[in-house]
């Protein structure tokens, strides 16, 4: 079959589109991408930035794209109850051999030898049919199309994040006396779509949340800001304002030096979690004040990536929640929708992006 897909040659990068010939005979369920969402990993691969990323064994492209909204063309006959006409959301990560993986944690797999479609040796979901297995597919409630439900693969991050974050702050008492965590300060490093949702989840833990970056909103951004009633402030002009302290910090930067300037403002106890990567960006110097401030201050730093299955259902659960609470300011985070030939958008971020889609319907 001749598929038009998107591609590149990961690590060194590049983008165009190509005619495959790709052979789905050995899949049982058929699937077309409604909608592909666009994200950092995706420039960083297309820019050459992200070097961890690779091409399919033996071959010279990788087709892209992590972030997709599917419907199933035809399907074999399953125990997951996946035929024709549903709508999916595919997951992104497939299983190597460890424990973790076998047990359904690819998110924490601990071989290396796991794949990551669109991203680590496994074609991605930009192109106009691709074929998967049932067990990788997660069925969207009600069959409902919404252009927001391809923002589930994001959203599985901050699920897995939050999950860590329950388990970490376990080693002190960090809610309050009544088991809340009102009157924490949460603080989000930087504005793109991740940044956004990941506020999202810290408004709903009860946490006062701001999301921070070093340059000012653009209209659309702040309305969002608004609408939702999260802070915000620009790091570059007014100065890091935590005068009561941060009690987490989200880096969704990959910004070495950004997130060193913002440790000092941690509370005791406190908890930095570091999601963004960033292959070019500067080095920052780590000194002795730096180490014995996160040693004597008890903070908890960890990094986390993808999720697994109950991850993607916690995340369209969210996602159909938030819709139901901020209304039409959840919709306005899908900025721009655009054709597969439109590959100008992988090279440069717009300034006004929160989440770029493209459209193959």
């Amino acid at each position: 079959m001749i598929v038009r897909s998107i591609v590149t040659d990961a690590p060194q990068g590049g983008v165009q589109i190509e005619s495959r010939d790709m052979d789905y005979s050995s899949f049982p369920v058929i699937l077309k991408p409604i909608l592909t969402g666009i994200c950092g990993t995706d420039r960083g691969i297309v820019n050459g930035a992200l070097p961890f990323a690779y091409n399919p064994h033996g071959e010279n492209r990788l087709i892209l794209g992590h972030e997709s909204l599917s419907m199933v063309i035809s399907a074999e006959p399953n125990q997951y109850n996946i035929k024709a006409g549903d709508i999916v959301v595919p997951m992104v990560r497939r299983p190597g051999k460890c424990l973790n993986c076998l047990i359904g944690r690819s998110d924490n797999c601990s071989d290396g030898q796991k794949h990551e479609a669109g991203v680590t040796g496994l074609h991605g979901f930009m192109r106009d049919e691709f074929g998967d297995f049932p067990e990788y597919l997660v069925r969207v409630p009600g069959n409902r199309k919404d252009d927001i439900a391809v923002l589930t693969e994001p959203v599985k991050n901050v699920e897995k994040v939050f999950e860590v974050l329950d388990i970490i702050s376990r080693r002190s008492i960090f809610t309050d006396s009544s088991g809340a965590y009102d009157g924490k300060r949460a603080v989000i490093i930087g504005t793109g779509s991740e940044g956004f949702l990941f506020a999202l989840k810290s408004m709903d833990y009860g946490f006062s949340t701001g999301i921070t970056n070093r340059h000012p909103l653009d209209s659309t951004k702040a309305k969002l800001v608004e609408d939702t009633g999260m802070g915000f402030y620009d790091y570059a002009r007014a100065g890091i304002r935590e005068e009561n302290g941060i009690d987490l910090l989200i880096d969704t930067s990959g910004d070495p030096g950004t997130v060193l300037r913002f440790l000092g403002r941690m509370n005791n106890n406190g908890i930095v979690v570091l999601f963004g990567t960033n292959g070019k960006a500067q080095p920052a110097q780590v000194d002795g004040e730096i180490l014995g401030s996160i040693v004597e201050k008890n903070l908890s730093i960890v990094g986390s990536v993808d999720g697994a299955r109950i991850h993607y259902e916690g995340a369209l659960q969210d996602i159909y929640q938030w819709k139901a609470h901020y209304g039409k300011a959840i919709e306005t985070m899908i900025t721009a929708r655009l054709r597969p030939d439109d590959t100008g958008i992988f090279l440069k971020k717009p300034a006004d992006e929160i989440k770029t889609v493209i459209s193959w319907e």
